[in-house]
């Protein structure tokens, strides 16, 4: 929810932006029209990365009222393919593979299916296992600029997980746990159960089994999802992860408050071309790699499927998170550190 009553028209929100780059007084004029209701640039060309809402002294959460106007105008021209798979992920077919008494439950939402070797080892050995569209949480329609069909559904969303029975649940895509802790607050939501995000279970997974842990003495990039921009807080939880299986976070241009989309956003724009969007993942890539990162490291499965093979071929092991920890205990990686295996 945008605060008009916070916002001090200080321009920080779209200067710091690396996508537009407007210069002060540009973004002090752009960000006036979106309060007015004026026609602007802006609906057109932000990405939906969110990251202006971090970016913002006063907390204002001005993304939010460009992702509204983006709605109201029109301006945001998704791609008939974004749209068929937004509109594919509520219709998926919904499963509850039951686990046993006494261990936790888990959402996979519809993310998990085309990463093959993800949902393996003793991370998910008899944890509950939703899926499906029941479990979707249509939180990345605000990367489309609809965010209305956000609110339209929440409801139906907590419904759903509320009809498990569990107390606990933990949320393997960042858009759930942002979905579950920040939005349904926003549209007045209660919740009975406990959201827990995947990094908090994993840590506390490695610190339970702290005798199987084999440091793996790792250099990586990290690529941030952008819906941990609206629960940034879980950062310094990523960072105890890290340290704790033996893994170096490289300090680099395109992390945390830096952190770059991974362009499956992008892609969703009618009005970008493949170019332009190539440029942003070799950056992203190249930037990861001149910092000496020997692998790259992802929490969300769709940035896993445009970085990956770029990743391999600048010399970077692609890995989904719960894979790492995965290799920290031991195990064998069916399908490779990110659902793929290479030549």
């Amino acid at each position: 929810m945008f605060h008009h009553e916070k916002c001090t028209l200080c321009g920080e929100c779209l200067i710091q932006c690396p996508y537009l780059a407007f210069s002060e007084e540009q973004a002090k004029e752009e960000f006036k029209k979106l309060i007015d209701g004026e026609p602007t640039s802006v609906t057109t060309e932000c990405i939906t990365c969110a990251a202006c809402n971090m970016f913002c002294p006063e907390t204002a959460n001005p993304f939010d009222l460009i992702n509204e106007r983006q709605e109201e105008t029109g301006t945001f021209q998704a791609t008939n393919q974004a749209l068929e798979m937004f509109n594919m992920a509520s219709m998926m077919p919904s499963e509850v593979i039951k686990g046993e008494s006494g261990k936790p439950t888990i959402n996979l939402c519809t993310v998990t299916d085309f990463l093959p070797g993800v949902i393996e080892g003793q991370l998910f050995d008899g944890l509950t296992l939703l899926k499906g569209g029941d479990y979707f949480c249509y939180f990345g329609w605000i990367h489309i600029g609809k965010p209305r069909i956000v609110k339209e559904n929440a409801q139906k969303f907590v419904d759903n997980l509320i009809k498990t029975g569990a107390e606990e649940i933990i949320c393997f895509h960042d858009d759930c746990y942002a979905m579950l802790t920040n939005k349904v607050r926003e549209f007045g939501i209660s919740i009975p159960f406990k959201p827990i995000h995947i990094i908090e279970y994993l840590r506390d997974f490695v610190k339970n089994h702290n005798d199987q842990i084999r440091k793996l003495n790792l250099k990586i990039a990290y690529q941030q999802p952008c819906a941990s921009r609206f629960t940034f807080e879980k950062d310094n939880i990523l960072d105890e992860l890290f340290e704790l299986i033996g893994v170096e976070r490289m300090e680099r241009k395109y992390d945390r408050m830096g952190a770059l989309c991974c362009t499956s956003a992008m892609s969703a724009m009618q009005n970008l071309s493949r170019d332009y969007i190539e440029e942003w993942r070799m950056k992203n890539i190249l930037d990861a790699k001149e910092v000496g990162a020997q692998a790259m490291v992802f929490l969300c499965p769709l940035c896993v499927l445009p970085l990956r093979s770029r990743a391999k071929a600048q010399g970077l092991e692609p890995y989904i998170l719960s894979n790492l920890v995965r290799l920290a205990l031991g195990e064998k990686l069916t399908c490779g550190g990110a659902g793929k295996i290479y030549d």
